[in-house]
């Protein structure tokens, strides 16, 4: 298993991860990603940025996150809750995904640790993400690796139930 920041000839299999991410999503109801979140151009801008990450088997991406390490506005706001460490420098990570014939092999498990690592050897002592309130299994793979719900937070404005995420933080 390798971890390593996404090149742009990656861009072909993050994207097949992508839409294999948004056909499972779909299967289980969740109404997340099905608006071509996230678009190539993204994706491509944060692999030009060294955020995006893969986690590839035998050369083949099987996995891809996105990290950060500067302040996201959307935080700002936590509604019915607040944050662990409140105004604290954090790290956050995005558009996590594992292909399909990877999953439940731990892909999403090593991912998490390999984020922590990152957080920390860049000085953070916080992690925070966020998911559709009806991911479950995200909801529950945050949970297992120890994030604890903080709130709602609300990717834009108007607030409502269409851009409202559970917000996570995790102390390191």
């Amino acid at each position: 298993m390798e971890f390593r920041p996404a090149e742009l000839t990656d861009l072909g299999r993050i994207m097949e991860i992508v839409g294999d991410a948004q056909r499972f999503l779909r299967e289980s109801g969740v109404d997340q990603w099905q608006d071509g979140y996230p678009a190539r151009t993204l994706l491509a801008e944060d692999i030009e940025k060294r955020a995006c990450h893969v986690c590839a088997l035998a050369g083949r991406a099987a996995g891809l996150v996105s990290l950060f390490f500067q302040h996201e506005d959307c935080y700002d706001y936590v509604e019915n809750g607040k944050w662990l460490t409140g105004n604290a420098r954090y790290a956050a990570f995005h558009r996590i995904a594992v292909h399909s014939e990877y999953r439940r092999k731990g892909i999403a498990s090593h991912l998490m640790s390999y984020l922590e690592n990152l957080t920390k050897e860049r000085g953070f002592s916080s992690l925070r993400g966020d998911t559709h309130r009806d991911n479950r299994v995200m909801r529950g793979m945050l949970e297992k690796h120890g994030f604890v719900p903080c709130g709602i937070i609300y990717l834009d404005e108007p607030r409502g139930l269409h851009n409202a995420r559970v917000c996570y933080e995790k102390r390191l």
